[in-house]
């Protein structure tokens, strides 16, 4: 099987919930801009931007939650590896 950011960076045993959690994160986005019924729409019928703006705003958020996790798992690095009491400027010296 190849390895996917799916089957690579989540769990086996939380694979299965990925795509309902897509699904409902998708809808909870469309609802923000206005697209309370997005689920039952028939997407084919939708125009281009309206799509791309519920992707364009799921990526945004996607990134934000990444950058988020990124920023805590390297602080955490950092202060088991002793550079507590450093600034991460002062971590690229």
């Amino acid at each position: 099987m190849n390895e996917t950011a799916a089957t690579g960076l989540v769990p086996r045993e939380l694979q299965n919930y990925v795509a309902p959690a897509l699904e409902e994160f998708r809808n909870e986005m469309a609802s923000e801009l206005g697209m309370d019924n997005y689920a039952y729409v028939d997407k084919g019928e939708l125009p281009s931007r309206l799509n791309g703006k519920v992707g364009g705003g799921m990526t945004k958020k996607m990134v934000s939650f990444a950058e988020a996790v990124l920023a805590w798992n390297y602080k955490n690095r950092t202060m088991l590896n002793g550079a507590a009491n450093k600034s991460p400027e002062m971590l690229n010296e």
